[in-house]
C-alpha cells in the first residue's frame, strides 16, 4: 500500500481541524488496511479533522524496518519455524519481551519523535504492535503530548499490542478487553465495530458479486488466499480442494510475484483455478464465494464475517496466527484445519450451509472513528529517574542471571581455570615407584574397603562426601590410609557451598593453606573452581580412572600416576581392588595415599 505523505503542517488553532495522525506498517495487509478504513471513517464523520498516514516503521528508520518488515516476510515464507519461536519467546519470556521493547525504543524513538513533530497531531493513532510499544514509551515518558490510541486486530498474543503509554486501545473482539486492561490497566480498552471499509457493510447478493467478476452463477466458489504477502501452503490447499465437484478456485498470492508465477504454471491446464494477485475486488469476492480458505486471518476474517463467507484457516499454523485462529475456533468464528483431509471437510461443510451477512460484533459497539476524537487523557508522565532506575534494576537483575548460569555450568570452567590459573592434578612428581591411590566410596563402605586394601597391602586416600569426625580421621590414619577434602557434584546453585564446605574440611583435617580436594565424577563448574580456588584448594581428577565397568586402566601404569578408584560400597565392587592390585603388582608399583605421595 502507498501511504499518503502531507509535510509539516502548522500547528492546530483552538477552532482549527482536529490532526490525527495514523501510524501504520507495510507488513502484511491487515493493519494497512484497518489505516485506511479508521482515515475513511475520519473523514465521512460530522467532526472537522484533517487526517495523515504515514509508515510509522519507516518512520523509525531502516535499521527497525529491515528487521521487522524484511526479517518476518523471510521468516513466514523461508523458515516459519523460526517465527514461532521468536514469537514463544517474546510470549513466556519477560526478559525477552524488555530486551525486544527496550531495542525497539533505543532505534526507532528519536526518528519517530521527528516524524510525529512534523505534523503536530492532537491525536495519534497505532495500527501496527511495534510502532505501538515505541508511541507508549514517549507518550509515557512525555516525549510527545498528543493523545494515542492503538487499534488491535488480534484476539491474543496482546504483549506487543497493549502498552501502558497508550490512552485507549480500541479492540474488535470482546473477548480481548479484560486481556488488554490486564496488561494496560483498566479503562484503557474499548470495544468498537471492526475497521473494515465501508464496502463490506454495503448490500451485495451472490448473484451480483459473480457476475461482476465474471464467476460462474451456479456452482460453488472457493477463495484461497495467502494474505498480501501470499504465504503459506496455496498450492497445497488449491491442489486439495481441486477435488471438490463444480468449484471454481479463485486463489490469491497478494503481493509475492514468485508464487502467483509458481502457480500460474502449476495450475494453467486447470480452467477452474483462477490466479490473482494483490485485488482491490475482495468485498465482491467475499460476497460471491462459498467459503474462504485463509493463511494468516487478522482484518481479513473480519470482512468476511461481515460478508457472511465462512472461513477455513489452513496453511501457516504458525507464532500468533497459530494462536488466535484456535480461539476464533473455539468460539466457531472460524474453522481450523491442519491437514488436508481437515481442509476438505471443512470447506466441504461450510458451502452446504454458508450463514446470513453479520456485524462481528453487533450494533451497540460504537465506531472507532468516534472513539478516536473523544479519548481521554489517560496516560500520567512517569518521572524521567523511574524508567532510568527499572531499566538499570532489570539490567543488573539480567546479568546476576547470566552470571549465575554461567558459574552453574560447566561450560566457562576452562575460562575460570586460566583467570584463576588452576592446573588440574593428573600426576604428581615422584622417583619412588608409587602410584598415588584415591578411592571414592560412600561412608558405609569405608570400614570393608580399608580392610581389603590392607589384606592386599594396599593404602589409599578416601575422599569424604562429608565433614569427618575426629575419630574417623584418626581410625582411617591408624590403619596407613588417609583422609581426602572432595567437592559434590554440581546441583543448581548448590555450588555457592563449595567454599564454605571446603573450609570446614580443611580446619576437620587440619590442612595446611594449600592443600588438594578431589573433583567431582561429573566436572567441575566454574562457580565451584572459582570459590575452591579462594580457599586455597587444588583440583585432583587423576590420570586413571577405575570402576565396576573399568576395572583396569587400560595402559601401563606409570610413577606418579593418580588413580581415582569408584566403588558404590557393596561387597561385589571390592573384587575391582583385586584386580587393580594384580595390575599394579605387574607394573612393579605400590599403591599409597595421595597425600603421601604429594607430600
Amino acid at each position: 500500500m502507498r501511504l499518503r505523505r502531507q509535510h509539516a503542517s502548522a500547528p492546530a488553532r483552538p477552532d482549527g481541524p482536529r490532526r490525527v495522525l495514523i501510524l501504520s506498517a507495510n507488513v502484511g495487509e491487515g493493519h494497512a488496511a484497518a489505516a485506511r478504513a479508521l482515515e475513511a471513517q475520519l473523514e465521512a464523520g460530522p467532526d472537522e479533522v484533517e487526517v495523515t498516514v504515514i509508515d510509522g516503521l519507516r518512520a523509525m528508520g531502516r535499521v527497525l524496518r529491515y528487521v521487522v518488515e524484511d526479517g518476518y516476510r523471510t521468516q513466514l515464507r523461508v523458515m516459519p519455524w523460526s517465527y514461532s519461536l521468536t514469537y514463544w519467546l517474546l510470549d513466556h519470556l519477560a526478559p525477552a519481551r524488555w530486551i525486544a521493547m527496550r531495542l525497539l525504543y533505543l532505534l526507532g524513538a528519536r526518528r519517530l519523535r521527528a516524524r510525529i513533530a512534523t505534523h503536530a497531531p492532537d491525536v495519534i493513532v497505532s495500527t501496527y504492535p511495534a510502532v505501538t510499544v515505541v508511541l507508549g514509551r514517549m507518550r509515557q515518558r512525555g516525549r510527545i503530548d498528543a493523545l494515542t490510541v492503538a487499534t488491535i486486530t488480534d484476539m491474543t498474543g496482546l504483549f506487543f499490542w497493549a502498552q501502558r503509554g497508550i490512552d485507549m486501545h480500541l479492540v474488535m473482539y470482546d473477548q480481548s478487553v479484560a486481556s488488554v486492561e490486564q496488561i494496560a490497566g483498566a479503562g484503557s480498552v474499548r470495544l468498537v465495530r471492526p475497521l473494515i471499509a465501508s464496502e463490506f457493510l454495503e448490500p451485495c447478493t451472490r448473484a451480483a458479486a459473480r457476475e461482476a467478476l465474471d464467476l460462474p452463477v451456479d456452482g460453488k466458489v472457493i477463495i484461497v488466499s495467502g494474505g498480501g504477502w501470499g504465504v503459506g501452503d496455496i498450492a497445497g490447499a488449491v491442489a486439495e480442494l481441486a477435488r471438490v465437484p463444480d468449484a471454481t478456485l479463485v486463489c490469491l498470492a497478494g503481493r509475492n510475484d514468485l508464487v502467483r508465477e509458481k502457480l500460474a504454471a502449476r495450475f494453467a491446464g486447470d480452467p477452474r483455478v483462477r490466479i490473482l494477485g494483490f485485488t482491490d475486488k475482495m468485498p465482491e469476492l467475499l460476497a460471491a464465494a462459498d467459503v474462504l480458505v485463509h493463511s494468516t486471518g487478522g482484518v481479513t476474517c473480519l470482512e468476511a464475517m461481515a460478508r457472511g463467507c465462512p472461513v477455513v484457516s489452513y496453511g501457516l499454523p504458525v507464532g500468533h496466527a497459530k494462536i488466535n485462529t484456535r480461539l476464533m475456533a473455539e468460539l466457531d468464528l472460524v474453522r481450523l484445519a491442519t491437514t488436508t483431509d481437515e481442509l476438505l471437510a471443512h470447506v466441504t461443510q461450510s458451502c452446504s450451509a454458508r450463514p446470513p451477512a453479520v456485524d462481528p460484533v453487533g450494533a451497540p459497539a460504537p465506531g472507532a472513528a468516534e472513539l478516536v476524537l473523544r479519548t481521554p487523557r489517560r496516560v500520567a508522565v512517569v518521572p524521567p529517574w523511574r524508567p532510568r532506575l527499572a531499566n538499570a534494576g532489570v539490567s543488573v537483575v539480567l546479568a546476576l542471571a547470566a552470571a549465575v548460569w554461567m558459574l552453574s555450568t560447566d561450560e566457562m570452567t576452562a575460562l575460570a581455570a586460566k583467570v584463576f590459573r588452576v592446573h588440574y592434578v593428573h600426576t604428581v612428581p615422584t622417583t619412588r615407584p608409587a602410584v598415588a591411590l584415591i578411592v571414592r566410596v560412600p561412608a558405609a563402605g569405608i570400614p570393608a574397603t580399608t580392610r581389603r586394601l590392607a589384606a592386599l597391602g594396599l593404602h589409599a586416600s578416601f575422599a569424604l562426601d562429608a565433614v569427618p569426625t575426629p575419630a574417623a580421621v584418626a581410625g582411617l590414619r591408624a590403619l596407613g590410609d588417609a583422609p581426602m577434602c572432595e567437592v559434590d557434584q554440581a546441583r543448581f546453585l548448590r555450588w555457592m557451598q563449595t567454599r564454605g564446605k571446603i573450609r570446614r574440611e580443611q580446619r576437620a583435617l587440619h590442612l595446611r593453606r594449600h592443600f588438594f580436594y578431589l573433583a567431582p565424577e561429573s566436572g567441575l563448574t566454574a562457580g565451584q573452581l572459582m570459590l575452591a580456588s579462594t580457599a586455597g584448594a587444588r583440583p585432583v581428577v587423576g590420570s586413571v580412572q577405575i570402576d565396576a565397568t573399568h576395572p583396569v586402566a587400560g595402559r601401563p601404569l606409570h610413577p606418579g600416576d593418580v588413580a581415582v578408584v569408584n566403588l558404590d560400597g557393596s561387597a561385589a565392587s571390592l573384587a575391582v581392588l583385586d584386580r587393580f592390585a594384580d595390575e599394579l603388582a605387574g607394573d612393579r608399583l605400590d599403591g599409597i595415599p595421595f597425600s603421601a605421595l604429594a607430600g
